[in-house]
């Protein structure tokens, strides 16, 4: 897994030379070892890096490039030699950076350094982690994200179907090289677990044509795609020809080579989940740690957060039980919630109906929290069936395109009985209104904001912003019936729980089954849904549920020290302007963003 892709770069979709310049009111303070310069100076040289930075980022990122209409030639690289000169990059480019005199450049432009900043200092802390770090899990494997990539780009001419036959070419070398990764992984006793092997090894099957149709493989080009073609009169005979005889003579085989080659490997991989049991795992979670919470905090410290936490919220929900009457156990009573009808849908209609009723009662009160609202509509729908197995445990916020102009929670609609919807209303609060649809496209419509901060992403940010969402929407009054309180509380219990068991499992030396019986104690989720979600945490990305909680906690922590230092003056509608008027950023930059604000707020007097 190149870390390009997955950590360091995650955030920067869209470093772009376009990034606008900010008010210049405040700035934050210069270092000692730089050279003063003049504001236009300050700028444009930092403009001039963020356009390399972003250059280097696309050069070999097709989902980015197709998205900003750029050719697609060359498909990522999951090499060490790669990673490494990446890392070299990072490591380059870090140091111009802190050469830029931060005391001249306006404040947008500021963080706009800040945060490329420190996404190249995470590139720098990973590059002693290239093995220890999942290749091969769900997550991880790029052979997906490449198909997907593929059947997106454009076909207009001859040229473009040369390229095409090109990137093909080119898959067939990532195949290969992560055929070489995985006997080096082996070799270096880094293999995933076996039930890890037991997901992955279909899915790399999958990417070959069935039944060796070269029709059926993800690599094929359909007639509707070169349609256009033959109205040019380009020589599709020949290119099907070619593309036919790579898919069958040479993708088919590499990738049963590969698949065969993984599958090899269950003998050998461990039963146990969690990085501590690899050579240089322990660092690399503490690393993975850092990246996805973006502040500087231990496993220990989390793993304290969250056993605190859980014990707080179990009181809580037993408090609500006991106003409801209940009479039985806590266990009893999640298995009444699991099972009783009132809570299940029986259709996926029926569950788009209970997520947007939420959203009638909020929509009233927004104005009174939020000076700004985006302009993209908002609702729900199903994911595609084919991806609500083991992809998509729950569902994920798809933003608005050209196409579909609606930002839409989809949502997973299989195995209705085991998903009770009794946090129908904390859920939706997280993922559309306040929460993602707002931050997000609040981020994306703003145009005083640089370029890469309406397209970046930070996991911290974005999550933590959704579950402070969620949590916000009690403030609002919008839990008054005992059971959405108590889904409230359960979405709350289960994303402390993850703080508890991701630790456990990646540092303590928790078996899996004691994190699933952890989180089967105090969760509200099915047992299937529980032991999908710990294999999550323990062997594909490990580290990044962590992001959630501690996350909402940060921003939580930002707005009380705002209420503090300001007093009667602090304006909740202008403390979530400050939050997301500037984009997703890390936390610990977040944290220097909202001093800067309350500085600023005291001078308005």
């Amino acid at each position: 897994m190149a870390l390009k892709t997955i950590y360091w770069l995650l955030a920067a979709v869209a470093l772009v030379a376009l990034s606008g310049a900010g008010a210049t009111s405040e700035t934050a303070p210069a270092a000692s070892n730089v050279t003063p310069m003049a504001p236009d100076t300050a700028r444009r040289d930092l403009h001039t890096l963020l356009d390399e930075y972003w250059q280097y980022r696309i050069a070999d990122d097709p989902a980015s490039r197709i998205a900003l209409g750029l050719p697609v030639t060359r498909l990522p690289d999951p090499s060490e030699a790669h990673y490494r000169e990446e890392g070299a990059f990072a490591r380059r480019m870090l140091e111009r950076l802190e050469r830029i005199d931060k005391a001249a450049l306006s404040h947008e432009d500021w963080l706009s350094l800040e945060i490329a900043a420190w996404e190249c200092r995470q590139a720098v802390a990973f590059q002693d982690h290239f093995w220890q770090t999942p290749q091969f899990t769900t997550a991880s494997l790029p052979l997906r994200g490449i198909h997907n990539a593929l059947s997106q780009v454009p076909l207009r001419n001859r040229a473009d179907l040369d390229n095409y036959l090109a990137l093909v070419r080119q898959y067939l070398g990532v195949v290969r090289e992560l055929r070489k990764n995985l006997d080096t992984g082996r070799a270096k006793g880094t293999l995933v677990p076996k039930a890890m092997v037991d997901i992955v090894e279909p899915m790399i099957r999958q990417a070959r044509s069935a039944a060796g149709k070269p029709e059926e493989s993800p690599l094929w080009v359909t007639d509707e795609r070169l349609a256009g073609l033959r109205k040019e009169g380009a020589d599709i005979a020949a290119f099907q020809t070619e593309l036919r005889r790579l898919v069958t003579a040479e993708a088919d085989p590499a990738l049963t080579d590969l698949a065969d080659a993984f599958a090899a490997t269950r003998a050998a991989a461990p039963e146990r989940v969690g990085m501590s049991q690899y050579p240089g795992g322990e660092a690399a979670y503490r690393a993975l740690v850092r990246y996805h919470t973006t502040l500087d905090v231990t496993p220990e410290e989390i793993h304290t957060i969250g056993l605190a936490e859980v014990e707080r919220i179990d009181a809580r929900m037993a408090a609500v039980r006991a106003r409801l009457g209940f009479k039985g156990t806590k266990a009893e009573f999640h298995k009444m919630i699991r099972t009783d009808p009132r809570f299940l849908a029986r259709t996926p209609e029926e569950v788009a109906e209970r997520l947007m009723a939420p959203m009638k009662r909020i929509e009233p009160l927004v104005s009174r929290y939020f000076l700004h609202v985006p302009k993209a509509p908002y609702g729900v729908k199903r994911l595609d069936p084919q991806l609500e197995g083991s992809t998509f445990t729950f569902g994920y916020y798809d933003m608005p395109t050209k196409e579909e102009p609606t930002g839409r929670y989809r949502f997973n609609g299989s195995t209705l009985s085991e998903r009770p919807l009794i946090g129908a209303a904390a859920l939706i609060y997280h993922e559309l209104v306040p929460g993602h649809h707002f931050q997000l496209n609040l981020q994306r419509e703003n145009e005083a904001i640089p370029a890469f901060r309406r397209l970046g992403s930070q996991t911290a940010f974005v999550e933590g912003w959704g579950e402070y969402s969620s949590d916000l929407a009690g403030e609002m009054g919008l839990y008054t019936d005992p059971y959405d309180e108590y889904g409230r509380l359960g979405m709350d219990m289960f994303l402390s729980s993850r703080l508890v068991v991701d630790t456990g499992m990646n540092l303590l030396g928790w078996p899996r089954q004691k994190a699933i019986d952890y989180m089967l104690d105090h969760d509200l989720e099915s047992a299937t849904q529980i032991t999908s979600e710990t294999l999550r945490y323990s062997a594909d990305r490990p580290g990044q549920a962590l992001a959630y909680k501690m996350g909402s906690n940060k921003i939580r922590e930002l707005r009380h020290r705002a209420e503090r230092a300001l007093g009667p003056r602090f304006d909740i509608r202008r403390f979530h302007d400050a939050v997301l008027g500037s984009g997703s950023m890390p936390l610990s930059v977040l944290e220097k963003h909202i001093d800067w604000w309350i500085g600023e707020e005291k001078k308005r007097g």
